[in-house]
């Protein structure tokens, strides 16, 4: 069966930017424009499917928030989301502690949906991105260890962000993938690893996302899973 994942057109990318040399740059171009049709055969697959989206907010270590939704792409494109789990309202407290509390809320709630929301502008990667890297000239390739080369494309969003893919060599499947960037201030970075995995059609989806924002020592982390085919 064909594999229809992002990782084996970029990995064949991989191996041209190894080559190097002014002879390989036009069949480098080949290879992204490959990339980018693998990226969009990928998007189009996951459309035909629905799964369960859990995202846990934590502060200092200690879980403040949990979410469980049912997701689907609707047809603009964009996930829609139904909830499926939602905590029940905090008690209320009164006077001026109650008024802190209720402001710090309302602050994490809004880090989260600005963290969310950063997360699904880096994932999965946009091939014209990659592209305008490339471009750039500021792509790089790096050894991950024993089977792994990891592609790292830098300024791919934001001035002073990073995107890096991380690939098996073996069956030139996308692994991971690894985020540094900023909400707002890019003196306040955020980091965030993605971990993919697979479906049984070669399909590839994140299948957890772990994002660090150190400043206000918060972490989200989201976990896809129970992906079903939508019928016919």
């Amino acid at each position: 069966m064909k594999r229809i994942v992002t990782g084996c057109a970029l990995a064949a990318l991989a191996l041209a930017l190894v080559a190097g040399g002014p002879a390989e740059a036009q069949d480098l171009q080949q290879k992204a424009a490959a990339a980018k049709q693998s990226a969009a055969q990928n998007q189009q697959a996951l459309r035909s499917y629905t799964w369960l989206e859990k995202v846990e907010l934590s502060l200092k270590g200690e879980v403040k928030n949990t979410t469980v939704n049912s997701c689907r792409y609707g047809p603009d494109g964009k996930v829609q989301k139904t909830p499926v789990v939602t905590p029940p309202p905090a008690e209320k407290k009164r006077g001026l502690r109650g008024k802190v509390v209720e402001k710090k809320t309302g602050e994490m709630k809004a880090e989260l949906e600005a963290a969310a929301a950063l997360v699904h502008s880096y994932v999965p990667p946009d091939p014209g991105l990659i592209q305008v890297v490339m471009n750039a000239g500021t792509a790089s390739l790096a050894q991950a260890g024993p089977g792994a080369v990891v592609l790292k494309f830098s300024g791919y969003q934001k001035a002073g962000d990073s995107l890096a893919l991380t690939f098996d060599s073996a069956v030139k499947a996308l692994r991971q993938i690894d985020v540094a960037s900023y909400l707002e201030d890019p003196k306040s970075p955020v980091t965030f690893r993605v971990a993919m995995q697979g479906l049984p059609d070669g399909t590839s989806y994140p299948g957890s996302v772990v994002l660090g924002i150190p400043a206000s020592q918060v972490e989200v982390r989201i976990t896809n899973s129970n992906y079903q085919k939508l019928a016919q």
